[in-house]
């Protein structure tokens, strides 16, 4: 048995989700929110992050470890390349995502959905503005000249490359966010395909419930 511990509305919780999606494999998810001071928690997560799996008793925390665990641990539909080349480069566009990209797409959701809509606090603006005008088009640009014209980021298959990549975006949709289709053509037909996978549609579907 599977359990994800994690709200799902979290990129990296979701960035687990997916891959447990695409692989078709049945779990749980216990929403637990990133700092919580519950000690039955932080014996699971020293550092007080989320996502944490359980397989089975099997303790893990981080996503980019989980999501290897799961691919290693349960081979069929890998979403990592087993071409050195490819999987380097998928392992790369997954850091990118998770290190750098997800800044200014997590502020644009915390400022205009999270803080108004759940905390009762005043949307800071300013940020949201400086995380699409300032941050978000150097980022954009780079992912713009690697996107295909056509298919998924790497091979022929989904690779957690495109996985890392879409949790990003679908977070700062719910802060309204839709990048300029004019500026970066490929990256924006790219994620319209991304948006159309049905599975992609599921997970928006079941965390638009969550929010009411």
């Amino acid at each position: 048995m599977i359990t994800v511990h994690g709200v799902p509305l979290s990129p990296f919780v979701r960035k687990v989700l997916l891959t447990l999606d695409y692989k078709g494999i049945e779990y749980t998810v216990n929403p637990v929110f990133p700092g919580s001071d519950d000690p039955e928690f932080r014996k699971i997560s020293p550092l007080g992050k989320i996502p944490v799996l359980d397989h089975d008793g099997f303790l893990i925390p981080d996503s980019s470890v989980i999501c290897r665990y799961l691919d290693q641990t349960f081979p069929d539909k890998p979403v990592y390349p087993s071409d050195t080349k490819q999987q380097a480069l998928a392992c790369w566009l997954e850091e990118f995502g998770d290190s750098k990209l997800i800044e200014p797409c997590a502020t644009i959701f915390r400022q205009r959905m999270l803080n108004p809509k759940m905390f009762n606090q005043p949307c800071d603006e300013d940020a949201v503005q400086d995380a699409m005008n300032n941050q978000l088009p150097p980022l954009l640009s780079y992912l713009e000249s690697v996107v295909p014209e056509t298919g998924v980021l790497i091979g022929d298959h989904v690779s957690i490359a495109d996985i890392g990549i879409v949790t990003c975006f679908m977070q700062a949709t719910y802060g309204d966010y839709e990048i300029d289709a004019a500026a970066y053509p490929r990256l924006s037909s790219y994620l319209d395909r991304c948006f159309a996978n049905d599975l992609v549609k599921a997970r928006f579907i079941e965390e638009k419930q969550m929010l009411g």
